[in-house]
């Protein structure tokens, strides 16, 4: 896995692994950064809501890749300034029991999504059900605070792993309904690899993007 020491550059930004106890901070920056994510947009128009049944769903998720797989967070002495979730290869999906683990903060968000949350569910099992077989690291989610644009915290979160994925000759894979992400993570290598994922009847599609494996030595 990744060194427990953090990583330093000159401009003080360090990145490490994320510890399960500051789970919470780190999924209130997910849900910040998803604010505008067209999925959850789509499933949740008002600001509010939406804000109510994402923060406990990414600090579950945060508090999951922590404890059963690779989160890391990238911050400065004023806090927090990105997070990245990584699922090693065999690691997603989820087992049923970190997914039973998971069970209090989905109730939570249950409860703010109401009507639309067997929607909101059923994202996640298209998505895993999407993901390719095989021996893949899969990036669940990233976020980066806006005061943190264009200070390379996204890169020093993603390329770590991928020079791990590298060296052990594993293939990357992510999803992502925003249709903006795409050129972003194409600097990394990544290719669109499914088009248009039908989750929604009446929303957006979500897109896969694989990065195969060695792509830095191609």
């Amino acid at each position: 896995m990744m060194n427990d020491h953090p990583e330093r550059s000159p401009d003080a930004v360090r990145v490490a692994p994320l510890h399960p106890s500051r789970a919470a901070p780190a999924g209130d920056l997910l849900a910040a950064s998803h604010a505008d994510y067209p999925g959850f947009v789509h499933l949740f128009p008002d600001p509010a809501r939406r804000r109510r049944v994402v923060r406990p769903f990414m600090a579950a998720t945060a508090h999951d890749a922590a404890r059963s797989a690779l989160a890391l967070v990238a911050e400065d002495d004023d806090g927090i300034l990105g997070v990245a979730l990584w699922m090693p290869p065999g690691r997603f999906p989820l087992s049923a029991l970190r997914k039973a683990r998971m069970t209090p903060a989905l109730l939570r968000a249950a409860v703010a999504a109401r009507a639309a949350f067997p929607a909101f569910a059923r994202v996640g099992t298209t998505l895993e059900r999407d993901h390719p077989p095989g021996s893949f690291w899969y990036l669940q989610a990233l976020g980066v605070h806006p005061r943190a644009q264009r200070r390379g915290v996204g890169r020093r979160l993603v390329t770590p792993v991928l020079t791990q994925a590298d060296h052990h000759g594993h293939p990357c894979h992510l999803h992502t309904s925003d249709p903006a992400n795409v050129g972003y993570y194409r600097r990394f290598g990544f290719a669109v690899s499914r088009p248009a994922i039908e989750v929604f009847t009446d929303g957006p599609r979500y897109i896969g993007m694989t990065r195969p494996a060695n792509v830095a030595g191609a």
